[in-house]
């Protein structure tokens, strides 16, 4: 695993002397020959010019160097005007100046403009991983409870207060559940295979209006205005009806050859149907709603959207099958 720069250190710690080399007053036949006897495995990006002082003087793209007539002079086809660093940039202003140019490579001078060597995208495209990466662990964390900064300061009672909370929204949610349950147990007993088919209900719930809320915690981050927002949702709530109907149907046909009817199999699949469908809308709207009241979407969230799912879901499943089925 590569170790995170600090971005606020200057760019001449991290150049790399470049093989590819050569003096203003090369012919191009010259600075080939140049080249190939420095044997080169790295890869060539840009081919930088310097004068007997090392003052960088411009850049030649190969394409010139292989196609340009071989006696005209290095000087006369390179390109004079070079974006370029100075070493006592910051790291972060290097990447923002990789990004911005498009660029594959920068050369870095000192103050008299002299070539310390350059920055490649290897080091633009490792750093943005690894903030990347961390962004993604940081929110991944934060959506079942838990601030990543304070689990590694790890204060006992501090992450203790800071879990308990969402953890006690679980478990209202399972409570509501047995409670549900105890409600409809008239349909469960007479019924064997809907109770079969709780766990199954509930882990499609669950983890359709996951998805639905991990999508809206990504409109959370952009201003977007009122339209563009509710276009995005109405978007998905197509896709989620799509998914949930697909879950039910097929659901409902499988649950057929436990051989107890076809009324169970319709109960089960319009069951899964409707939970999933509203359970997922709830999953895109908590967030949105989460964020307009300035609460932290990201942290409270995960709990609150898997309680919703599992409260809503146990009980459409089991008034859908009592109506249909008693």
């Amino acid at each position: 695993m590569s170790m995170r720069k600090d971005l606020s250190k200057l760019v001449r710690d991290y150049v790399v002397k470049p093989n590819t080399i050569i003096e203003e007053g090369y012919t191009i036949q010259e600075a080939l020959d140049c080249l190939r006897n420095k044997h080169i495995d790295d890869k060539i990006i840009y081919i930088y010019v310097v004068d007997s002082e090392q003052h960088l003087k411009g850049v030649v793209p190969v394409r010139t160097l292989l196609l340009s007539d071989t006696s005209s002079k290095i000087s006369d086809v390179m390109i004079s005007s070079v974006v370029c660093l100075q070493g006592s940039q910051t790291l972060e202003e290097a990447m923002k100046f990789l990004e911005s140019h498009k660029l594959l490579a920068l050369p870095v001078v000192d103050e008299d403009k002299r070539l310390l060597g350059v920055i490649d995208v290897d080091l633009y495209l490792e750093e943005s991983l690894d903030v990347m990466h961390a962004n993604r662990r940081t929110d991944i964390f934060q959506m079942i409870g838990v601030y990543l900064e304070e689990e590694k300061k790890f204060n006992i009672f501090r992450s203790y207060s800071l879990r308990m909370p969402w953890i006690f929204c679980n478990m209202i949610g399972g409570f509501a559940c047995a409670i549900i349950s105890r409600v409809y147990e008239l349909v469960l007993a007479k019924v064997l295979l809907l109770a079969m088919f709780i766990p199954l209900v509930l882990t499609l719930s669950e983890s359709i209006s996951m998805q639905a809320m991990t999508q809206s915690l990504e409109l959370t981050r952009n201003k977007q205005d009122v339209g563009s927002l509710f276009g995005r949702i109405f978007k998905r709530s197509v896709v989620v009806a799509m998914i949930a109907l697909t879950c039910g149907v097929l659901v409902g046909a499988i649950s057929l050859f436990w051989g107890d009817g076809i009324a169970p199999g319709i109960a089960i699949a319009v069951g899964i149907i409707v939970s999933v469908y509203i359970t997922a809308m709830i999953g895109s709207v908590v967030p949105l709603a989460l964020h307009a009241w300035r609460w932290d979407p990201r942290v409270a969230s995960g709990p609150v959207v898997l309680m919703f799912a599992d409260v809503i879901t146990t009980t459409i499943y089991l008034s859908l099958s009592t109506w249909w089925l008693l």
